[in-house]
């Protein structure tokens, strides 16, 4: 039996957003309900995007890993009136969020219907942050390739470019020289000879575009490496990659410059390539953990390792640089360790991402990393709901 100071949280949820979140969370840390019932609704005459099920196991999701307890927040599905579920469900409390005054008089209204049944709606308004945020807008971002990272649960960002441009992004990192770029290349070669629809997104060619091109985002790049690092990254041919390497590697603070002059154009490069994508996108860089990019590829993560002295191996044959800027560069990147702990501690703490290591230094079965990848995604097919981390 549900507590006499329960409220419940109604919500369409299609899809739950930040801005949901914390209108729970100011609802459930009060101190007025002894437990708030998030309830996900269905109304018959609303084109949804996701369906009933689909939108509880999401919010279920960003509920849970946004650190409510059980006994105190829990999330339900329900169908028809709100007051007779509320009623039915012992609780005497109706929980809103109010952005603006359109949502005030509009809940002004839901709340005097409700009321006919002794419910007392109580409407918490929304934080500056989330005042313009709705799940229209989220939606809206989402179906033209941009990101929503910051906006939403990364389950629920997943959902939304599988369903919206049925596009799969998975992060593939590793130390530099441990196969990466090749893995990606093989991977999908063979998933077009097998008649998949797998591609790959080097960030690194990305970011050279920028160094090199003609575009306004390039001009403004090599504009701003110069007013930072000075004419001596530069030489007749233009941007010195090596130079700049030098310098950015052995100093933290110059990295951060460069990782901050790089950062609006290389997302701007990056969500346009990405509209022009279906399936499953590989997205090869070396430092998803090192920026905090996996939020973008939702924490998907496939970490490739080899034995070091292969590495260095690779890299001298690949760059033609000695042991000494190899180590160098290396230093600048989070160890193998550490970024298996970064990023398994991420998907514990959001309760969601694929994971899979791989050993490039002998070879690789790409047969059996294929049917991991297909058993995975997309996220919302049935088998794949209950189990979120792969």
């Amino acid at each position: 039996m549900v507590r006499e100071k329960s409220a419940v949280y109604p919500l369409s949820a299609d899809p739950i957003h930040n801005g949901h979140i914390y209108t729970l969370a100011v609802a459930a840390n009060s101190g007025l309900f002894d437990k708030v019932i998030v309830a996900v609704g269905n109304d018959c005459n609303k084109n949804y995007l996701f369906d009933l099920d689909e939108r509880l196991f999401l919010a279920k999701k960003a509920v849970y890993s946004s650190g409510f307890e059980k006994n105190k927040v829990s999330v339900e599905s329900f169908y028809g009136l709100l007051r007779n579920y509320a009623r039915e469900q012992g609780a005497k409390f109706i929980v809103r969020g109010c952005r603006n005054s359109k949502d005030w008089e509009y809940e002004k209204i839901l709340g005097e219907f409700n009321g006919e049944y002794g419910l007392q709606t109580l409407i918490f308004p929304a934080s500056k942050e989330f005042e313009n945020l709705s799940s229209t807008y989220v939606k809206s971002i989402a179906a033209e390739g941009g990101f929503v990272h910051n906006l939403v649960h990364p389950s629920v960002k997943q959902a939304l470019e599988e369903r919206l441009r049925e596009v799969s992004l998975i992060g593939v990192t590793g130390n530099m020289g441990a196969g990466k770029t090749t893995f990606c290349e093989k991977l999908v070669e063979y998933s077009q000879l097998n008649g998949g629809n797998l591609s790959h997104i080097d960030f690194d060619k990305l970011v050279h575009s920028l160094y090199f091109g003609d575009s306004s985002l390039s001009y403004e790049v090599r504009k701003n490496i110069r007013a930072s690092f000075g004419e001596d990254v530069f030489n007749s041919s233009g941007l010195d990659r090596r130079k700049l390497a030098e310098i950015v590697f052995g100093d933290s603070d110059k990295r951060e410059e460069l990782s901050r002059i790089l950062m609006v154009p290389s997302m701007i490069k990056f969500e346009e390539e990405l509209r022009q994508r279906k399936g499953i996108v590989l997205v090869d860089a070396a430092y998803f953990t090192e920026y905090n990019l996996l939020p973008l590829v939702n924490y998907n993560v496939i970490l490739v390792s080899c034995d070091e002295n292969e590495r260095f191996r690779r890299v001298f044959r690949r760059d033609g640089i000695n042991r000494e800027e190899i180590e160098a560069k290396t230093k600048a990147q989070h160890s193998e360790d550490l970024k298996r702990k970064i990023i398994r501690e991420a998907q514990d703490k959001y309760n969601h991402g694929f994971f899979h290591e791989i050993d490039s230094t002998n070879g690789m079965r790409l047969d059996e990393i294929m049917e991991k990848i297909e058993s995975y995604f997309p996220l919302l097919k049935s088998g794949v709901r209950e189990n979120a981390i792969v």
